[in-house]
């Protein structure tokens, strides 16, 4: 009797559910400008948990991969650069997708009517909250200490390590003038070594800490010639932390393992409640495979924080491990991310170039122009806001997450393009030596010439940019106006308070021959639409690190091309395909925490 009262119910419910939600959509797809606007329909949203974790492409959810899948599609079929999508569940609602370039101006200048959608960066606290995490006043506070960490000086260290290591990685790992020139380094998977690149160069940007690059996984690595006197590395001595046993308790994990396990299975963190993952090795004991992994990644993030506090107290105990004295230029202790970030945190954000905070801006502004400005309302803002501990560690965390991976794609999508377009790579080459003649390294002070590699960076994150939409909403009731671009016609809509938008990051950079790879559109003296290209965001919220992720890959880019020649890996099954399918084959993508390659196979050889 109680079991079929229960289901009674239950089929109430759904059926109350499934009216009401069919005569809300009636009416919203009623509205002329719905119509117009018209997009794709799904059952959950962009904003749900379920989105998040599945990153659907099918009518599901209103996942990542939607987003990727779509790139233009939903506005071709409108004819507008905005794309109304509309979900079921637990209510019908309407979420706009941008790629107006006017448009996102609007919405990124103006932060307080729009500000960003943190809901989806809840499960960002791992450590705690974060400038990526937080809106409002919050989030002010942590730019406010945060902005300064990310220096000149400490954009100088992030060149001079970057050059060290990738150097180091030359001689030890690809033996660099230890293997004849006409060796082939074939590289299985390139994303491999763009993220062991870019994890050392963050650590030792970061905490002033280098890591070796002795028994570095290399199982990806062969040679085609290698000669008889090189002791190339096992596979028993190179395995990635996938292969290896369990972790135990009383083990510890080296920063490299802890990245690398903290990137591959982040997933399992955001999915799997705190309390079972405690308890992982009887919760999960039917499932090895699963049991082990989720074993790892408790190990992992509880040994990033004991690595963390570790720094924060020696750093605040006047205790450094910097290992700046092997650097190439005088970069000098304390310009480390970390260090920057402590001084930060005991001046209150005080800067020593003539900047001042702007409490209503959320900015650093000019001195004068600020006294200029008058008396302005004393908000929060103006009081101490020194960052306890936690908070250190919450943003340092997400520093750290988000430098790694970016960089790393960006350089891994990068070499894949060069590769493919051989025409391009030449052109690059040429620029470097000019830039560098007979081989000589770059120093910081040549990183302005070369223009060509920025150019390349560029037009990779145009049309691989890390993060593929920006989640915004409306603090306010309000509308916005949209032109159709090839018509000319103009679109008022109205927009209640807490609607969401998603910044289309892909739609906006489909333009001017949008498909091709074509760096010169970058190049000095081209007139290329800047509101219509957002890797970093824009406005205020714009990633703090964009000049330490630019200054990074330039360095890399520069000094692979500078010293090797890189093609696709000739592979006999794939022996007849044409150009085309080679390109989707080698940029094939996925979505991990970032737009992420799924194998770039490489080949390096040594130039002349």
């Amino acid at each position: 009797m109680a079991t079929q009262l229960l289901w009674t119910l239950g089929l109430g419910v759904l059926v109350v559910w499934a009216v009401r939600t069919w005569i809300q959509y009636s009416a919203l797809t009623g509205k002329a400008y719905i119509r117009r606007l018209r997009g794709l329909t799904t059952f959950f949203a962009n904003v749900s948990y379920v989105s998040a974790v599945l990153r659907s492409s099918s009518t599901l959810c209103l996942g990542h991969s939607q987003i990727w899948f779509n790139i233009r599609r939903w506005y071709e079929t409108s004819g507008w650069d905005v794309s109304a999508a509309i979900s079921l569940f637990p209510r019908v609602k309407v979420t706009y997708f941008v790629s107006d370039p006017t448009l996102s101006k609007e919405i990124t200048s103006s932060r307080t009517e729009y500000p960003k959608s943190t809901e989806q960066y809840d499960v960002l606290r791992f450590f705690g909250r974060n400038i990526v995490t937080e809106e409002g006043e919050e989030w002010k506070k942590y730019k406010k200490i945060c902005a300064p960490a990310f220096s000149e000086r400490n954009n100088r260290l992030v060149w001079d390590y970057t050059l060290r290591i990738i150097s180091d990685f030359f001689e030890e790992v690809w033996l660099l003038d230890k293997v004849p020139n006409d060796t082939e380094v074939v590289i299985e998977d390139f994303k491999i070594p763009s993220t062991q690149f870019t994890l050392r160069i963050l650590v030792a940007a970061a905490f002033g800490q280098l890591l070796p690059w002795k028994n570095v996984n290399t199982s990806y690595t062969s040679f085609s010639n290698p000669s008889p006197e090189i002791k190339l590395p096992t596979e028993a001595e190179t395995l990635g932390p996938e292969n290896q046993t369990v972790v135990t308790s009383s083990e510890e994990l080296a920063i490299e393992e802890i990245f690398e396990i903290i990137s591959q299975d982040l997933v399992l963190k955001l999915v799997i409640p705190d309390w079972l993952l405690r308890n992982a090795e009887w919760a999960f004991m039917p499932f090895g495979n699963l049991r082990n992994r989720a074993i790892k990644v408790r190990k992992a993030f509880e040994g990033l924080k004991l690595y963390m506090q570790n720094i924060i107290t020696a750093r605040t105990n006047g205790i450094t491990s910097s290992d700046s004295s092997l650097l190439p230029s005088d970069s000098g202790k304390g310009a480390d991310l970390f260090s920057n970030l402590i001084e930060a945190n005991e001046n209150d954000g005080a800067l020593d170039d003539g900047q001042v905070w702007d409490p209503e801006l959320g900015e650093y502004v000019d001195a004068d122009a600020y006294k200029s400005l008058g008396n302005r309302t004393k908000t929060a803002d103006n009081a101490n806001t020194k960052l306890t501990d936690v908070e250190l560690m919450g943003n340092i965390f997400i520093f750290l997450l988000g430098g790694h991976e970016t960089t790393a794609h960006t350089v891994c999508y990068a070499l894949a393009l060069l590769a493919l377009y051989q025409d391009e790579q030449e052109k690059l080459f040429q620029h470097i030596i000019s830039v560098c003649p007979d081989g000589q390294m770059p120093t910081y002070e040549d990183l302005p010439r070369l223009t060509r590699t920025m150019a390349v960076m560029q037009e990779t994150l145009r049309l691989y940019p890390p993060v593929i939409g920006i989640p915004k909403k409306a603090a306010n009731d309000t509308s916005f106006t949209t032109k159709n671009p090839i018509t000319e016609e103009k679109l008022t809509i109205p927009i209640e308070k807490g609607t969401q938008f998603v910044l289309h990051v892909l739609g906006a950079h489909y333009w001017n021959d949008p498909t091709r790879f074509n760096p010169d559109r970058f190049m000095p003296g081209s007139n290329w639409p800047r509101d219509a290209f957002l890797p970093f965001s824009a406005g205020a919220r714009s990633c703090l690190g964009k000049r330490f992720a630019e200054v990074e890959s330039v360095a890399i880019i520069s000094l692979l091309i500078l010293k090797y020649k890189v093609r696709v890996k000739e592979e006999e099954q794939f022996k007849n395909e044409t150009f085309e399918e080679r390109k989707e084959r080698v940029l094939n993508t996925e979505n991990g925490i970032t737009l992420t390659p799924v194998r770039v196979p490489l080949v390096f050889t040594q130039r002349e």
